[in-house]
């Protein structure tokens, strides 16, 4: 998969997040990455709800609408990276969708701080590429147990997951890992991998 086969361009290098404490700048999933993380929801997913928490350009939440058919939401605060991502929606759903309003589509962007996101109890599967500091990462898992209803397993997906996430997961003491996917540079860099945990 690429950039032009969905008609949108996320490959934007030039793209930094503010020099804010907790969020971290934009960085694009690479989609040979994106490819062995679907290849493993493919068997899991069926009626899920996506989010990408820090979603920057739109490409993970795009993809994932893509492949897998399933509801896809991303978060972003930096208004230039979420103007872009809008921009990339509409031209993903006009090669692909074009009988669709945007509305229809299941493809969304929101810009706002993901302390102002509000749980619905609806989420299934979060993705997270380091976008914040631990300290945020934890709020939003604690928002996210509260409005979760115990009944229906979820994900929690750790792209480049770093130890300080993984930590504050094994302390909520409810998330067990199902899957460790090594990427590319794994040999080289030991967080160079996908971390999927599972609740209910």
């Amino acid at each position: 998969m690429s950039d032009s086969e969905l008609n949108i361009i996320t490959d934007d290098s030039n793209q930094h997040f503010p020099a804010l404490t907790h969020y971290h700048r934009y960085e694009a999933s690479g989609y040979s990455d994106l490819e062995k993380l679907v290849d493993f929801l493919r068997e899991h997913v069926h009626h899920d709800q996506f989010i990408d928490f820090g979603s920057g350009l739109m490409r993970v939440p795009i993809y994932i609408h893509h492949s897998l058919h399933i509801p896809a939401t991303g978060i972003e605060l930096n208004k230039a990276l979420y103007l872009k991502g809008e921009h990339n929606i509409e031209q993903y759903r006009l090669l692909h969708h074009a009988a669709l309003t945007k509305d229809e589509l299941g493809v969304q962007s929101m810009n706002l701080n993901v302390l102002d996101y509000q749980f619905s109890g609806h989420e299934s599967i979060l993705f997270f590429f380091n976008p914040f500091s631990a300290e945020i990462f934890r709020t939003i898992i604690h928002r996210f147990l509260s409005a979760y209803p115990y009944k229906r397993r979820a994900f929690v997906i750790l792209y480049y997951a770093k130890h300080e996430y993984i930590d504050i997961l094994s302390q909520f003491g409810l998330f067990n890992e199902i899957k460790r996917i090594e990427l590319d540079d794994y040999i080289d860099d030991a967080e160079d991998m996908i971390i999927i945990y599972q609740i209910g």
